[in-house]
């Protein structure tokens, strides 16, 4: 399918809802102004209805456009359809010189093979890491390379790190430099997330690599001062889709002192709130059981009277059962208050998951 550049966006059609305006050029908004004379003596073109997909196709089409139209400095890869011969695309000739099927089998294969296709490599980490084929061969080579063969490679993305972020492809080459690589060699990845690791830790890409930078290098000075830059955020990134799995993280990962502090923020603020929403429940669970023993019971003061409505919540449920799991409360008397709404929770699914858990039923033998 032919994908118009910026500079032929004005040749596209608009697209409200599924219709779409049958002549170049032509204003959403309607057909131009007309006269009453014009409008009765010149038969006006009927609309042309899209199906839901094909009107989603040029929704995405247009907007892959103006990103590319308002991309200031970015690579071949944002400067819009490489398919069209409007740009140059230094990956196409890459993998027209080398072929990515042998370079596949000589990184699986002995030492001298995997030398030999990383000399091919070097100088195009970067413009491969951005391509759906290319970032695949170099997560492969930094898997099969020695350490400081590996460490050469991941160089290559050094002043690029924020910009994978951003990619689909590129992020997944940043996780492996951080699963692969020893710390005097990803190291650069933190740094080059300084000051922006709140916001990273909150996009559908970045939240991964965090994830990694946290499993694989927790103890790092680095790793550190971004724990502490996403912390002063805590809350939000709590009930955030992406950054609730960095705060995961930290608390599965980091320090004490870090998990203390996630503890600390989610009793001083809406403790129920968050103990009922969708992404901090979660959290808040772990909390209960990871942090040192004066901020657990600081959380289970804010939320064991509440024990019977986070039953009946949907994620709060996941809470309740921590709550009466807890060495430090009395199970009998929790149980009890379970009990009172025993009614209740048989009309969920939640609801009849936490009293199998609990003891509270049994199983229905088939």
């Amino acid at each position: 399918m032919f994908l118009a550049g910026p500079q032929h966006m004005h040749q596209l059609p608009c697209v409200m809802g599924n219709k779409v305006s049958p002549m170049p050029g032509t204003p959403c908004t309607g057909t131009p102004s007309t006269s009453d004379d014009e409008v009765q003596d010149e038969p006006t073109e009927p609309e042309v209805t899209l199906t839901t997909s094909a009107a989603r196709r040029l929704r995405r089409q247009r907007a892959a456009q103006r990103a590319a139209q308002n991309s200031t400095g970015a690579g071949w890869w944002a400067a819009g359809p490489v398919a069209a011969g409007l740009v140059c695309n230094p990956v196409s000739d890459f993998f027209a010189q080398h072929s990515e099927q042998k370079l596949q089998e000589q990184l699986r294969g002995d030492q001298q093979e995997v030398t030999a296709a990383l000399e091919v490599l070097k100088g195009h980490v970067w413009d491969l890491s951005c391509h759906p084929t290319g970032c695949r061969l170099v997560q492969l080579a930094l898997e099969n390379a020695k350490q400081r063969q590996a460490s050469e490679l991941g160089s290559e993305l050094k002043g690029h790190v924020q910009e994978a972020m951003a990619s689909p492809h590129a992020n997944y080459v940043v996780q492996k430099i951080l699963t692969q690589l020893l710390w005097n060699s990803c190291s650069f990845v933190a740094e080059e997330f300084q000051g922006s690791a709140a916001a990273l830790s909150q996009h559908r890409f970045g939240c991964r690599a965090f994830c990694r930078l946290l499993e694989f290098h927790a103890q790092q000075e680095g790793t550190l001062l971004l724990v502490d830059e996403i912390l002063q955020e805590s809350v939000e990134l709590c009930c955030h889709p992406f950054g609730h799995h960095v705060v995961q993280s930290i608390l599965e990962h980091g320090l004490v002192e870090h998990r203390d502090r996630v503890a600390l923020a989610i009793a001083a603020n809406d403790t129920l709130g968050l103990a009922t929403d969708q992404n901090a429940s979660y959290l808040v669970e772990k909390a209960v059981c990871s942090s040192s023993p004066r901020y657990q019971e600081a959380l289970l003061k804010e939320l064991r009277p509440f024990l019977a409505h986070l039953a009946m919540s949907r994620f709060g449920c996941y809470v309740a059962r921590a709550l009466v799991d807890h060495p430090m409360t009395h199970r009998a008397s929790a149980l009890q208050e379970i009990r009172s709404c025993q009614q209740e929770l048989r009309k969920t699914k939640h609801g009849l998951l936490l009293l199998l858990d609990l003891g509270l039923m049994q199983r229905k033998s088939k």
